[in-house]
């Protein structure tokens, strides 16, 4: 095993190679000669994160910790596409890899897709991690998510990218919350072009990882060591309530809100999260940290943020099913970014939830939105709107800016999980 010194272009130079197998591990390993004998901390990313994302991160964990930060197949940078694997197959992996390199144990940070990888190891090798930390913990089966993520699959198959980039910013970022977040604009269409320029093996390995996370049938063990969950109070992603969730399921765990931030707390808080990350890996208290609200126990859905839903004054729309070319007038009882619930003006028995070519064009505005029905009762349709279009995206957010804020609480109880994710 063999630490370099951090500088400040350490990132960018080609990271070494560990073979467990026939499979590739990139990996930087980091620290100062006074902490060699700390726990390494490893960090596993999301989908769209290199090892430049970790920047901050490695800066601050470097003057105490050693520091490695670890790419697997299809993972980050890492080329390799290894479609065989399963998410559990990566903790085979990851043992070879510290096995290889001298390690006997380490503190893990996963981030979004990374939280399901280093939540895996830590159950199923518990001597091998001292403390866990996961950040917008995935794998919840939740049938809107699924949705989304299957249609992302669709269009990038279609090679759609486009459409495909548009999604998975709207998938990512709370368009409902973004004067919250202060996501502006500019950040927005950053990720979209990163999304959109995605090249073929970068494709591939996106392709990958969804249906890795689609065959993943849900956590039977947790793990045992000192854990902290923490997400963005409006993730609407990996949703506050499903990572409070997991964290009760951990034998040693604390549930951490950072507030004003979505699924990409690490970019949108950055100094908040950094704190709360380092305070945690150091094992100080992590109490009282200023814009995060802390659990041991006790979340409950009452401290969920819902998005608003919102009334238009207009709520005269026109519903064309693509596939058989039925159009249906109806009207939109409530609406946000991430859905929909409209009303039929005829029972019309041709629309179900196996209806995959809706389109909805709603009055007054220039573009219009593809929806897919996840509940019908009777005239009544909650919808999930799929974001395919940037342009139309913004032309909805303007919409949603220029009317008031829709009362939840006068709303029926089946629009209670109308949200993305």
């Amino acid at each position: 095993m063999q630490f370099s010194t951090f500088e400040p272009n350490s990132l960018k130079q080609a990271p070494s190679v560990q073979m467990v197998g026939r499979y590739k591990l990139e990996f930087h390993l980091f620290s100062q000669p006074e902490n060699l004998d700390k726990t390494p901390v490893v960090f596993l990313g999301g989908a769209f994160q290199s090892f430049t994302s970790f920047k901050t991160e490695v800066e601050l964990v470097y003057q105490t910790h050693p520091v490695i930060l670890l790419d697997l197949p299809s993972q980050g940078s890492n080329d390799q596409l290894a479609p065989e694997l399963d998410l559990a197959d990566f903790s085979s992996l990851l043992k070879g890899f510290f096995e290889a390199q001298g390690i006997d144990q380490v503190m893990m940070v996963g981030i979004s897709y990374g939280s399901a990888m280093a939540t895996l190891f830590a159950a199923e090798y518990p001597n091998f991690v001292e403390r866990l930390l996961v950040s917008g913990i995935t794998c919840f089966r939740r049938d809107t998510l699924v949705l989304l993520l299957e249609d992302s699959l669709n269009l990038l198959a279609q090679g759609e990218l486009k459409s495909f980039a548009a999604t998975a910013v709207s998938n990512l970022v709370n368009h409902n919350r973004m004067q919250e977040t202060e996501v502006g604009k500019t950040y927005r269409r950053l990720l979209y072009r990163q999304v959109a320029r995605l090249n073929d093996n970068e494709q591939l390995r996106y392709a990958q990882n969804t249906q890795r996370l689609l065959r993943f049938e849900g956590f039977d063990k947790f793990p045992a060591c000192p854990t902290l969950v923490a997400t963005g109070e409006y993730d609407n992603f990996t949703l506050p309530a499903e990572n409070a969730a997991f964290a009760a399921s951990c034998a040693d765990a604390q549930f951490a809100v950072i507030e004003d931030a979505d699924h990409l707390s690490q970019f949108e808080r950055r100094d908040v999260t950094s704190e709360l990350f380092y305070r945690f890996i150091q094992n100080h208290c992590i109490k009282g940290i200023a814009g995060t609200r802390l659990y041991s126990d006790g979340y409950t859905s009452q401290e969920r943020r819902l998005q608003p839903r919102l009334t238009l004054n207009n709520d005269k729309a026109l519903l064309i099913d693509e596939v058989t070319g039925i159009k249906h007038d109806v009207r939109i009882a409530d609406i946000n970014f991430s859905g929909c619930q409209i009303n039929l003006d005829h029972c019309d028995l041709t629309l179900s939830e196996n209806s995959k070519g809706l389109q909805l064009y709603i009055d007054g505005m220039v573009h219009h939105f593809h929806v897919r029905i996840m509940e019908r009762h009777q005239k009544n349709l909650r919808c999930i709107l799929i974001q395919r279009d940037v342009k139309a995206a913004d032309e909805l957010i303007e919409l949603l800016e220029g009317i008031s804020e829709f009362n939840p609480h006068s709303l029926p109880m089946m629009t209670e999980n109308l949200r993305l994710g």
